[in-house]
């Protein structure tokens, strides 16, 4: 299992865009990135679509070969918005992560780069144990219309898959990327689906509304509620879309 932190350290006007200042943003992918160094054993890739470059900031855990650090120049289509955006930094990460492209695995978490998972180490751990490789897990809401891109969990092939549809993304007509990953999930049999056992305890600030995501853990009856609300998802998902 890798863990892919997409990031855009300077959006430039990028549409549908809150949170703009550069150096801000700067300080929240460093401060994730030391976290998942620090609190996980997994390796890390930072694919970043500004020409930013942070890698002298984590030079050992590059040397070490634990972290990659990936730049290049996207966004050249701004009204498309960051939906599109963020399928640039996994298409590129794919293309040239060699962390990515020698991994056994082959199972990737992407992760929105500022943003940290409190419970991600234990989120990945069990789903290796109780999940074959060909699942793929994200939230989702209840209608099964919707799903969360924050956190995605899923083979290279299913990123590859969902990237098919990359020119389909428009911000500005209203086709999100997230529109792209559920049609995805729902057309191709070759993947199974579940939401995440446990609720994925998400802290930092969104870059479309600013909202502030508190990273608190739920109580032991919320934690139960939630897997059972999980597995009726994952059956109700099965029933309609796995015939």
């Amino acid at each position: 299992m890798i863990i892919l932190l997409t990031g855009c350290i300077n959006p430039k006007g990028m549409a549908f865009t809150t949170l703009s200042n550069q150096e801000e943003r700067k300080a929240q992918y460093i401060n994730a990135i030391q976290y998942y160094l620090s609190n996980t054993s997994f390796k890390i890739v930072f694919s970043e679509n500004s020409g930013t470059d942070l890698s002298n900031q984590f030079k050992d855990a590059i040397e070490s070969g634990r972290m990659e650090f990936l730049s290049f120049h996207g966004n050249q289509d701004k009204i498309r918005g960051k939906g599109y955006g963020e399928c640039e930094i996994i298409e590129y990460a794919l293309d040239n992560s060699k962390l990515i492209q020698s991994s056994k695995d082959q199972r990737i978490a992407k992760i929105t780069g500022r943003l940290i998972v409190r419970n991600i180490k234990g989120i990945l751990r069990w789903h290796k144990l109780l999940f074959s490789k060909q699942t793929v897990f994200c939230t989702i809401n209840s209608d099964l219309s919707f799903p969360d891109s924050r956190l995605i969990v899923a083979p290279v092939s299913f990123y590859k898959a969902f990237l098919h549809s990359k020119e389909l993304i428009n911000d500005s007509k209203g086709y999100y990327f997230e529109h792209a990953l559920c049609e995805t999930l729902k057309r191709d049999n070759d993947y199974s689906y579940s939401p995440f056992l446990f609720m994925p305890c998400i802290e930092g600030v969104s870059g479309s509304t600013g909202e502030i995501y508190s990273g608190k853990m739920g109580d032991f009856i919320f934690n139960l509620r939630y897997v059972k609300y999980t597995l009726s998802l994952q059956h109700k998902f099965k029933k309609l879309y796995r015939k």
